[in-house]
């Protein structure tokens, strides 16, 4: 009830209470387990372009079309555009295929009588290590790739969202281990994504898609030969040798970002050997202020060169599982 009333609050009316702690929901055993909100001082509110954007990943999801999902999540300000996008797609392609794969075994236990609606089997500590490097095995270098533009952004709006479903996730997990937001969230959203169908606002907008593909045809059927001119002046440059092509290699930069780790390391384990000479060398010749200071900053450079040693080791370990060898 607490989850489907959340979806409600902020997918439909764009104000939510932001303070759902069991101190503040009651359920009333009297009158079928209704909720029983407390304590308003704390609401969030939602934009509608956010509450559009939030619908629209819901039909992402839905249709399992990752470019729909991050369409809505560019409206919602969550992402933003890069030069290069093929990595975060093919992130969402993968988690989307995974969520509707888990959906899936969820559904065939229930229907053996294995599982109760709006929980999931949980996993052993090896099964959760399983999952965790097939999950790197399969899109590590997106991650690294995604981890290196940064091309997510999170909205101040959100905080309150993440925080109220992050309380009632823990409410739920405490009740019971196997309890699952998302699977509770998701036949609702199809619900409401099935009363959103019914209507006049989604004729409408059908037929603005519908028209401006259209026009986005017409208008470029007037441009073929515009575009077969640039076409044919991108391979003349090309043979001229006057474009250039970056081609990213996400193995190089690993490599590289290595390489740059230990160089400074190193840099840094020299510079703190010769301060330990210079101030030995001081102390024994009773210049006592001097050495204090160059052991100072020695100390400084050799927690560095401590760090960037277990840095390598972390970067060898990421290698190690992404390339499945781990």
């Amino acid at each position: 009830y607490a989850v489907e009333s959340y979806l409600e609050q902020i997918l439909t009316h764009g104000f939510f209470h932001a303070d759902p702690h069991p101190g503040n929901i009651a359920v009333d055993d009297m009158n079928g387990g209704r909720l029983i909100f407390y304590d308003f001082g704390m609401m969030g509110r939602i934009s509608a372009n956010i509450r559009e954007g939030l619908l629209e990943a819901f039909y992402g999801i839905y249709e399992k079309n990752p470019d729909k999902v991050l369409q809505a999540m560019i409206q919602m300000g969550v992402l933003v555009p890069t030069g290069d996008m093929t990595a975060v797609r093919r992130t969402a392609q993968f988690f989307l295929d995974s969520f509707e794969q888990r959906l899936a075994a969820q559904k065939k236990e229930r229907e053996v009588g294995a599982l109760e609606p709006g929980f999931k089997k949980p996993l052993s500590k090896e099964g959760k290590v399983q999952k965790k490097n097939e999950r790197l095995a399969a899109i590590g270098e997106d991650l690294l790739a995604i981890a290196a533009d940064q091309p997510f952004r999170f909205p101040a709006t959100f905080t309150f969202v993440v925080r109220a479903f992050s309380v009632l996730d823990g409410i739920g997990k405490g009740l019971d281990p196997r309890f699952d937001i998302t699977e509770i969230a998701r036949p609702y959203a199809l619900e409401l994504l099935k009363f959103r169908e019914v209507g006049v606002e989604v004729a409408l907008k059908d037929f603005q898609k519908r028209w401006d593909r259209q026009s986005r045809a017409f208008y470029n059927l007037f441009r073929q030969a515009e575009r077969v001119d640039k076409l044919v002046e991108i391979i003349e440059q090309l043979e001229k040798g006057n474009l250039k092509l970056r081609v990213r290699a996400l193995e190089s930069e690993r490599a590289f970002q290595r390489v740059a780790t230990v160089q400074r390391t190193i840099g840094n384990a020299v510079v703190a050997g010769t301060l330990v000479n210079f101030g030995t060398i001081l102390y024994l010749h009773s210049i006592r202020v001097p050495a204090i200071a160059a052991y100072a900053i020695c100390a400084l450079f050799g927690l560095q060169a401590l760090a960037g040693v277990f840095k390598v080791k972390r970067l060898d370990k990421r290698e190690r599982l992404i390339t499945g060898t781990a």
